[in-house]
């Protein structure tokens, strides 16, 4: 039978358990909003500029799969007609 643990905080790579670290939340919410911080100051967030980049391969992709969309639905509607002529 293989025995069961629950992860133990100390050790590298482990995470508690979701009852365990509500618990630790509550106990001090204080340095949980703290470490929220922290955390938000190591992300690389995104220049201005990658982010314009970023919304206009956005917009140019949408508007490229629009016209391919509309396209191909002008086709399937012309052969369908085509289908239904020659069925009458």
């Amino acid at each position: 039978m293989v025995e069961r643990r629950s992860p133990k905080p100390e050790v590298g790579g482990s995470s508690p358990s979701a009852p365990a670290r509500l618990n630790e939340i509550m106990k001090n919410p204080i340095k949980f909003l703290q470490d929220v911080k922290q955390e938000a100051f190591k992300v690389t967030w995104p220049t201005g500029k990658e982010t314009l980049q970023g919304t206009l391969m956005v917009a140019a992709m949408a508007i490229i799969a629009s016209i391919f969309f509309l396209l191909l639905d002008q086709l399937f509607q012309f052969i369908l007609g085509i289908i239904l002529k020659i069925g009458f």
